[in-house]
């Protein structure tokens, strides 16, 4: 195992960067994974990894199976201020994990159920709309340009997983849906359109796109799609949070597919 104490070390500032810059994670085409539950899920997929990180004297029952299953790959042990820079929570295990990203041919005409994330910017959200996603048996999340990175580590550890399970795609213009998807797209708007739970929904496959927080989708996605739908709410609030919005629409087509 290399010992890395200083943050002048190469590998560090360029982990560093992945850490803190979304936009370096595309860039590199690299990620980090915190946690065992993200490792084990990791593993479970054949994900390759490239390097093991840990924090110096970090101890955990279930960290030494892990690092077994990563007994070939190169391992650093990180000085803790060092280490505490990278990891994206306080009091993690104290592992991380550099993975590839997979770079995966965009559907075309796909026959199952799509999600499109057009503009979420706050990577919990994303994450947590991942993980509702792979929960509800949607395979292809689509992202458009000023969406979050999907890959960055804060959205990782959202979607708990969730990753492993989907076949993401970055940075598609929602003027490509159409040809994405052999069915319509449903846009889920705050106001003004039929309630979901009227809302006919087809047998077929079908995309749902989910806008920003406050805005909602842009312009071009509601041009894309072919149905709005909109949750009912008391008048107690505005709108509900986009992650829990994606939520109830997924799980409405699955309960109504059961």
């Amino acid at each position: 195992m290399k010992a890395i104490a200083s943050d002048a070390n190469p590998g560090f500032r360029h982990w560093l960067r992945l850490a803190s810059v979304p936009r370096a994670v595309r860039e590199a085409g690299q990620t980090l994974a915190e946690g065992i539950h993200l490792a084990q899920s990791a593993l479970a997929a054949n994900i390759p990894v490239e390097a093991v990180l840990l924090r110096k004297g970090a101890a955990h029952a279930e960290l030494d199976a892990v690092l077994a299953q990563l007994a070939g790959v190169t391992a650093y042990e990180l000085a803790p201020a060092l280490y505490d820079r990278l990891a994206p929570v306080e009091h993690g295990v104290g592992l991380l994990l550099l993975l590839p990203i997979p770079v995966l041919p965009l559907p075309a005409q796909g026959r199952a159920d799509m999600v499109y994330l057009d503009g979420i910017q706050d990577p919990g959200n994303a994450g947590a709309i991942l993980r509702s996603a792979a929960a509800a048996g949607v395979r292809h999340v689509l992202a458009g340009p000023g969406t979050a990175a999907l890959w960055a580590p804060k959205v990782l550890r959202a979607a708990m997983g969730a990753h492993f399970r989907l076949e993401l795609h970055e940075r598609v213009a929602a003027a490509d849906l159409p040809a994405v998807l052999d069915g319509p797209w449903f846009a889920a708007v705050a106001h003004g359109a039929p309630s979901l739970w009227e809302q006919v929904l087809p047998a077929g496959a079908l995309g749902w796109i989910f806008g920003a927080e406050g805005s909602g989708p842009t312009a071009d996605a509601l041009a894309a799609s072919r149905h709005q739908v909109c949750i009912p709410t008391s008048a107690a609030v505005e709108s509900l949070n986009v992650a829990a919005a994606a939520a109830i629409c997924l799980f409405e087509r699955m309960r109504r597919n059961s």
